[in-house]
């Protein structure tokens, strides 16, 4: 039997009572604990590479190395999810994520520096993030149950996202205090701690499949992921709810990874700009997900992701209209804020209407298209912008999104998409 999960009745505040939940404490530090190690290690990994050899391309290496790992094996990983016990994988992610990091550190002082271990190392942590991601998600509601999960979500979004600020903020001030190998050890430790934590997670079971395994034996992992396509192929709404993802990830990937040279030639700010436009917008993404919980956006789940995705549309054709670093920092903050409600809605809807067998696979899906459109997407914005300039791919980008989340706002199956049972909200 599971820990049971805080109820309203025993709730006097909203984190209090969610993290009252050992189980639940368990694992939000661990993800918390993982999530900073590893954005400090993801910034080592940048700076050390540009410091050795002082190359765009070769920084740009590591951001490909973790995209290929991602798109290779994200079908798989959500299989393996639903196959198996999903602590015991993400307890083996955070091994083999820490092992890769302590034969960097081993290669770094023996034989000094090496891009193809680096990008290797890449590689490997992209590997076993991406099942590491999938089998959190759809350990989460196994853990907390309906009742708290929109409050469990909001709370791991918003300290993700203020993890981030912190990292994007900060990191390299660290970096500079303790040295990179040092930084690296940190990521190490993270992963070290994270798996503990997840070792502790006891008390309850949840089975990779309904029914025992004597009753019938498991199907093949090719079936498995026939069957994860089918599934999301017959369920109209969320099979709308993924493509217009997909869409809207793509062109949203053409504003976010060229703040850079927004901050640059729009704004006419420096390194401090872009630092600053870099960390407000993970920062507002942790009101977006408070208030997804707070006001109980499941109930809504389609109308709330539409019309974020429209304000989105907006809130970027405002940066072109508004090119003042006042509005800007406003405005990019009011993105994170919108791409918080939108994704934290999202979450709580899928893990609370997909089967939880299905759920490993469901996130795989969802986070292959998400990761692949992503080169495409910076492509197509570094092609416009060394055309035509910055506004102009801001402009298309902003078009894009509101045309994808206006055409799908004519469907009523993703315009209606909600979940209706009883849920709770923070007070």
């Amino acid at each position: 039997m599971s820990e049971p999960a805080a109820t309203p009745s025993h709730r006097k505040s909203w984190w209090p009572a969610v993290l009252g939940n050992r189980n639940f404490a368990r694992l939000f530090f661990a993800g918390v604990t993982s999530a900073s190690g590893f954005a400090i290690g993801q910034i080592a990994l940048t700076v050390y590479v540009a410091y050795q050899t002082n190359s765009a391309l070769d920084v740009a290496y590591i951001g490909i190395s973790f995209s290929i790992a991602t798109i290779l094996f994200s079908l798989i990983a959500g299989t393996l999810v639903d196959r198996h016990e999903r602590r015991k994988l993400m307890v083996l992610s955070d091994m083999a994520r820490a092992a890769s990091l302590v034969a960097l550190v081993a290669s770094v002082y023996l034989i000094g520096f090496n891009l193809p271990m680096v990008l290797a190392v890449a590689f490997v942590l992209g590997s076993f993030t991406t099942l590491f991601q999938p089998a959190e998600r759809a350990l989460t509601p196994a853990v907390v149950g309906s009742e708290q999960l929109q409050n469990a979500n909001a709370l791991v979004q918003s300290t993700t996202a203020i993890i981030q600020f912190a990292s994007n903020s900060f990191g390299g001030l660290l970096i500079v205090a303790v040295g990179i190998t040092a930084a690296f050890g940190l990521n190490t430790s993270t992963f070290l701690v994270s798996a503990i934590l997840i070792v502790g997670i006891v008390g309850f079971k949840v089975p990779a499949r309904q029914g025992s395994s004597e009753e019938r034996s498991m199907p093949s992992v090719l079936d498995d992921m026939r069957e994860g396509f089918s599934y999301i192929r017959n369920n109209r709404a969320l099979l709308e709810l993924t493509v217009a993802s997909g869409i809207a990830n793509l062109f949203f990937v053409m504003v976010i990874q060229f703040f850079v040279f927004y901050a640059r030639d729009v704004i006419s700010g420096g390194i401090t700009v872009f630092g600053l436009l870099n960390g407000l917008f993970p920062l507002g993404i942790a009101p977006g997900a408070y208030f997804s919980a707070r006001f109980n956006t499941v109930r809504f789940a389609g109308l709330v992701f539409l019309l974020s995705g429209i304000a989105e549309g907006v809130v970027i054709l405002g940066l072109v209209a508004l090119p003042y670093l006042a509005s800007a920092l406003v405005l990019v903050f009011l993105s994170g804020l919108l791409l918080g409600l939108l994704n934290t809605t999202w979450l709580n809807t899928v893990q609370l209407i997909v089967p939880t067998e299905m759920q490993g696979r469901y996130f795989g899906l969802d986070q292959l298209g998400s990761t692949a459109v992503i080169p495409v997407g910076s492509v197509i914005g570094g092609l416009i912008i060394n055309a035509s300039g910055v506004p102009f791919d801001y402009e298309i980008a902003a078009l894009g999104i509101l045309v994808t989340f206006g055409l799908f706002c004519l469907s009523p199956y993703l315009r209606t998409l909600k979940y209706t049972k009883s849920v709770s909200n923070p007070e």
